[in-house]
């Protein structure tokens, strides 16, 4: 996509590139928050001075030459936002409930009784701002505009997976009522609260109790609420999750785990609960991997060897095979196997390498035993031309940091509690998709936990927010309870978890 900047002096020279092109309607996906590190937002600009590649959130309109320059932006840099849109004539009541995550945001559909009718799961644009909930405080601490910015974007993407859902399954356009589930942040980016203090010591969470975001949504005669949270870290999705999977009600000690850009872990039992949170950052959801993508058609998500060979699983591309004759289905499939692979998801990233540990192909730090591989990346699928996908030394090395910070998390919360899990529940949709054995294998649970069940368990923050929404008054009142017997250990402040973590890095 390619975009005129006319400089006829009118023109803020202050203003980065990246804030001329959310002007004119086009938001850049910015991995690192606009900070400059990760360079995720190179682009082609090409003024009085000639051609040249730049970083759209560093450039400022003011280092350009000339009165006129063109802006070239690839469509895959671009971040996609939700339109609002006014179908939904149906005559069928709902109610709604949405998991607010800082990579995803799934709503779904449930009718009176309590069932799931449908979901629908995207994107969440404020990754325009940063891939973890860290470079979004900056950013919206920085200034009012970014802070309303991304309460804006939270709202009308939850407006509009509201919209798609009323469409798709002929309901009345507004649900009877709504219950989003969040961590912290995302809560109070939603209700348009003050993050900064989330970003510095004491780190005051604010109001971290049930609110009403009734007005927010403007439901006819209903009520949407934001579920409470424990701490400034812990928020509530954990408490959604340890609620729809009755650990409050249970006498054995249970550990919930949910793995994402914060990795947030909750241990104990109706007694009581220990709880945490550790900035593993993107790697899990392969956001900040250079042939990362998320978990969409295309997508690797395992990857293994046989007589030393490569070989990949793909998320199957849906295409419409109904009615196909058995030659022409035989076609479609030769045709879809030629496609290159979109790159690796979360759970690729993790088969990856915890096979090519197996393999032999890097040691024990995660350090390719070629020279050739530590500099070029080893080739996972080769393509024409050079269009090859790579996993580079630096891919491995964002993966072992964030294993070793949700191991040595893991590690200290049990020490500090003192009982051994009967169950892990690992919560989100990457734990769905995810190899438990590969996991082990590349040390992402201690070996406190080497023989306890460990089950995927879906999403079980919207899972909580669903339930609550039938049971109101109860959900209500155990939701408080559970965050009042909850105590959180502060991971930044443990010399254990300092010490854990560098020995962690090892696979």
């Amino acid at each position: 996509m390619k975009i005129e900047l006319i400089n006829d002096g009118s023109a803020d020279n202050e203003m980065t590139l990246a804030d001329f092109l959310r002007k004119q309607g086009i938001r850049l996906v910015l991995p690192c928050g606009g900070m400059g590190s990760c360079g995720g937002c190179h682009i082609n600009v090409r003024d009085g001075s000639g051609s040249r590649q730049v970083l759209a959130c560093q450039t400022r309109i003011g280092d350009l030459t000339g009165d006129k320059a063109e802006i070239d932006v690839e469509p895959d840099q671009i971040a996609d936002i939700p339109e609002v849109s006014s179908e939904g004539q149906g005559k069928r009541q709902w109610y709604a409930a949405t998991d607010l995550g800082s990579t995803t945001i799934e709503t779904a559909a449930v009718s009176p009784c309590g069932s799931i009718i449908g979901s629908v799961r995207l994107e969440n644009p404020q990754r325009t701002y940063g891939a973890d909930v860290l470079s979004r405080i900056k950013a919206a601490s920085a200034g009012s505009i970014a802070g309303s910015d991304m309460q804006r974007l939270a709202e009308s993407t939850i407006q509009g997976e509201l919209s798609m859902l009323a469409g798709r399954y002929g309901l009345i356009g507004i649900p009877k009522a709504l219950a989003v589930a969040a961590n912290t942040t995302m809560g109070h980016l939603l209700a348009g609260d003050d993050v900064s203090p989330l970003g510095h010591a004491p780190f005051d969470p604010g109001d971290i109790g049930l609110r009403d975001l009734t007005d927010l949504f403007f439901l006819d005669n209903g009520r949407a609420y934001l579920l409470p949270g424990i701490s400034a870290f812990v928020g509530g999705d954990i408490v959604s999750g340890i609620y729809s999977l009755d650990m409050d009600r249970d006498d054995s000690c249970t550990l919930l785990l949910d793995l994402g850009t914060n990795g947030e872990m909750a241990v104990g039992n109706r007694d009581g609960f220990v709880v945490a949170s550790t900035a593993a950052g993107p790697a899990f959801e392969a956001a900040n991997i250079s042939c990362g993508c998320a978990g969409i058609a295309g997508a690797i998500r395992e990857v293994s060897f046989v007589n030393g060979r490569v070989r990949l699983s793909l998320i199957p591309w849906e295409e419409e095979t109904a009615g196909l004759s058995p030659g022409e289905l035989m076609q479609r499939k030769a045709r879809l196997s030629l496609k290159r692979p979109a790159g690796l998801c979360g759970s690729g990233l993790i088969s990856a390498v915890a096979s090519m540990k197996r393999e032999g192909i890097i040691d024990q730090n995660g350090t390719y035993v070629r020279d050739e591989w530590i500099k070029r990346g080893y080739p996972l699928w080769r393509g024409r031309g050079g269009d090859d996908i790579r996993l580079l030394q630096d891919d491995i090395r964002e993966l072992l940091m964030a294993k070793a910070a949700i191991s040595a998390g893991l590690t200290v919360l049990l020490h500090s509690l003192h009982m051994h899990p009967v169950r892990v529940y690992l919560a989100g949709g990457f734990g769905e998709g995810l190899s438990v054995p590969d996991a082990i294998d590349i040390g992402l649970f201690p070996e406190e936990l080497n023989d306890t069940d460990i089950i995927p368990c879906g999403n079980t923050s919207l899972k909580g927010a669903v339930s609550f929404l039938s049971e109101r008054e109860d959900a209500g009142e155990r939701m408080k309870r559970i965050c009042s017997i909850s105590r959180e250990v502060r991971l930044g402040d443990s010399a254990e978890f300092a010490e854990l973590y560098i020995r962690k890095m090892k696979i």
